[in-house]
């Protein structure tokens, strides 16, 4: 299909800049490609055609739901609801194109690689903005002279910003995945919110780029059968999830619909099943807007691939459900898949709800896979009373509870309850931390401040303050959060039962305000500061009702001063720096910050496995900086098995970055990860610089020096590797402030240090 003139306009105005800089930069002949970049041929402009292929759009299995929907008046008034799978054609024009037949793509990228996968050239950027595309589009591109080639398009959409410039072969390419949720007041949100803003992908293998003239302009053959017109074939990267729905219970009132189990992460490439090792979100809908003539609702979410499969054991759509009952599942729906549920509260109890839920998948009974470049078109008519839940385990009631949890130093007018646990064991440490606060609630105005005194007075500025709160559960997030940047005040609020969730991010505790060293007092209790949080719930709509508040007391302990052990060694043997120390090594395996939390030891991760000799560094006896960024980030993918603790061995992403947020607590961990965690990706790339690695676990000479000068017992492990005569790996520690020992390989503290420029003279 040739492109209409007004378009052939459009992309000739468009692509004319680029054609003079590919001309000037780009032509060159013979070069040698080796995965960096280079092209392999001369560069000439192709005319490459596109195709959008139409969504697919699941059925209903006909006649095998075995339910009926009837009013409650009728005489099988305990029937349970029944959801249907349906197309919408007479929809589909309206819903997934432009008025004028178009499909419009945002930022696009090409990529061309060669037969073994490495780049030829350099990824290029199509457009920043808009380009609008019909069924089969021709678009002038540069390409490079070569034979067997697969070229790749992807359009990241208007909401996905990600730089892709640094692409080095396909299968880099292809393990690339991106983010689309945010957070913001308390709750998770997606970014793709229109049919518009959907990312799309494809690529053609097999093809020959050829120079038809000798000239600029070149041909792109394709490897296919006689006649096959060629092209690249891109499909959407996400599905959607439409519910049209009406809500008829006697006493109850719909209040809002959540969608449970959503990806959280786009893929180009995905699995053929998701597990577990993925993350998965809830998305909350409380705005039911206005009904269609037919009094019908809609909502629409837009979410990233979950396949669960086919569960043949499944018979009926009553049977597809699955719930966790006082600790007690049942139902053999996957526990992961996606899946709607409606909350309807009871006009005469507000704490009482009732919950029906709709699973998604390729049709109403057995299958419970949500795939890219589907449409889930759902319709239900939920009549059925609560006390069907006896026949239809799809209905159950709940009752909601209100609370506010947070473990701190100290708590301020609040009695003990589990929820709220105070003492100093809740202290933040020197090094940067997370703190979640939780709230679970209905119907509320939910506020959280950070004060600097106890009555909750003094809002601090954020510019003004050690802590900060955020939604985001990961720095990197919270820095990035455009919608929702760090501060000293949140608000957020609540219409269905949840759970609310804040993060308070900490700085590091070095100095004081005149730059000196706390002094920590002879006990080692104290050089501590402190903040108050205070967190308010009000009742939404009810200007009357008194607000409840909460307020904590947040104590941050400041860094010990250990000696002049930190840096490198100068000429002499003698260290350039002086060595600080963290105070709360123990803790993690006693202190969950949240209720139910099953808290795991620190180990040292690496068993049997003699790190010196792959290079990690730990020969090093004078200092461990080096040695922790290698074995937190497994620089030289070594693997090991520890039966007593599993610890995960550290996991990095497509561009082989390690993950930052793996260990989050209270994930077991290892000694050296453990310190590594305290560091901060401080410019929120996604990295830990060489400039923001500050906190290490120490060398054995460095943990000899904190054990003999330490008034404290210094619990630690050290980066050093020993092996003994029987061939057994250990590494350097100290127990009970007893002196550097051999302790078991797989064993460990997280006693961590961080270099500070040397003092005028000790401290204290």
């Amino acid at each position: 299909m040739r492109i209409s003139m007004i378009h052939k306009m459009h992309f000739q105005a468009l692509f004319v800049s680029m054609l003079l800089l590919t001309l000037m930069s780009c032509t060159r002949d013979g070069l040698d490609g080796d995965g960096t970049g280079k092209a392999t041929g001369k560069v000439v402009m192709v005319s490459l055609k596109v195709s959008v292929p139409p969504v697919v759009e699941p059925n209903s299995v006909n006649g095998s739901s075995g339910v009926r929907a009837l009013s409650r008046n009728g005489k099988d008034a305990d029937s349970p609801f029944t959801v249907v799978l349906e197309q919408k054609p007479e929809q589909h024009a309206a819903t997934t194109r432009a008025s004028d037949g178009t499909t419009k793509l945002y930022n696009l990228w090409l990529f061309q690689f060669n037969e073994d996968g490495s780049i030829n050239g350099n990824p290029y950027k199509l457009s920043d903005t808009e380009v609008a595309v019909n069924d089969m589009v021709t678009i002038d591109v540069p390409l490079v002279v070569a034979e067997n080639q697969t070229l790749y398009l992807l359009a990241l959409g208007a909401k996905l910003n990600d730089d892709m410039s640094g692409v080095t072969s396909l299968s880099s390419l292809e393990d690339r995945s991106f983010e689309y949720l945010t957070n913001a007041g308390g709750h998770t949100e997606s970014l793709i919110t229109t049919d518009a803003e959907i990312p799309f992908a494809g690529k053609v293998s097999g093809v020959t780029v050829v120079n038809i003239d000798e000239g600029k302009r070149g041909l792109v053959e394709y490897n296919k059968p006689a006649g096959f017109v060629g092209g690249i074939e891109i499909r959407r990267l996400m599905a959607r999830i439409t519910l049209r729905y009406k809500f008829d219970v006697e006493n109850y009132k719909l209040q809002g619909l959540k969608l449970l189990n959503v990806n959280n992460t786009i893929r180009l490439t995905n699995p053929d099943t998701n597990t577990d090792a993925d993350t998965y979100v809830t998305l909350e809908m409380d705005k039911l807007g206005e009904p269609d003539p037919n009094g019908f609702y809609s909502a629409t979410w837009y979410v990233a691939q979950n396949r669960q499969g086919t569960v043949a054991s499944i018979l009926s759509e009553d049977q597809r459900y699955y719930k966790v009952v006082n600790g007690t599942a049942s139902g053999n729906a996957p526990a992961l898949g996606t899946q709607i549920e409606a909350w309807a509260y009871s006009t005469a109890d507000a704490s009482a709800y009732a919950i029906y839920q709709m699973y998604i998948g390729k049709n109403n009974i057995n299958n419970f896979d949500v795939d890219p470049n589907h449409f889930y078109n759902l319709r239900t008519t939920i009549n059925a009373e609560i006390n069907s839940a006896k026949n239809d385990e799809r209905i159950r009631a709940y009752t909601a509870t209100q609370y506010v949890e947070f473990h701190g130093s100290q708590f301020i007018g609040i009695s003990f309850d589990r929820h709220h646990t105070s003492n100093n064991n809740y202290d933040l440490d020197a090094g940067y931390e997370v703190r979640p606060i939780v709230v679970q609630t209905q119907g509320q105005k939910v506020e959280v401040g950070i004060y600097a005194d106890e009555e909750c007075t003094q809002l601090l500025l954020p510019q003004a303050s050690w802590l900060h709160l955020s939604s985001s559960s990961d720095y990197t997030e919270a820095y990035n959060n455009i919608k929702e940047p760090l501060d000293t005040y949140i608000t957020a609020s609540t219409i269905l039962p949840t759970q609310v969730k804040f993060y308070l991010y900490n700085k590091e505790y070095i100095f004081d305000e005149e730059g000196q060293l706390p002094d920590p007092g002879e006990d080692y209790a104290g050089g501590k500061r402190s903040l108050y949080i205070k967190a308010t719930t009000t009742t939404n709509g009810d200007e009357g009702t008194n607000p409840v508040s909460y307020i904590f007391r947040l104590d941050q302990r400041a860094a010990i001063y250990g000696g002049h052990f930190g840096g490198e060694r100068d000429n002499d043997g003698n260290y350039k720096m002086g060595l600080v120390y963290d105070r709360m090594s123990p803790r993690v395996s006693s202190y969950p910050y949240l209720v139910g939390m099953k808290v795991s030891g620190i180990r040292t991760g690496y068993a049997r496995v003699e790190t010196a000799g792959c290079g990690y560094g730990t020969d090093n006896m004078d200092n461990g900086k080096i040695a922790t960024r290698y074995l937190a980030e497994n620089a030289f993918e070594q693997s090991w098995t520890d039966s007593q603790v599993p610890v995960p061995i550290p996991q990095k992403n497509a561009s082989g970055q390690v993950l930052l947020y793996q260990y989050q607590y209270p994930v077991s961990t290892f000694s050296a990860r453990a310190c590594y965690d305290k560091n901060r990706d401080e410019n929120g790339n996604g990295v830990i610089d060489e400039e923001e690695l500050k906190w290490y676990l120490p060398a054995s000479n460095q943990l000899l020096g904190l054990c003999a000068g330490s008034l404290m017992e210094v619990h630690a492990t050290s980066t050093t590797e020993n092996k003994a005569s029987t061939g057994t790996l250990s590494f350097k520690a100290t127990t009970g402030g007893k002196g550097v020992v051999n302790a078991e390989r797989t064993s460990g503290y997280s006693r961590c240090v961080r270099d500070i420029p040397l003092p005028d003279s000790a401290p204290y």
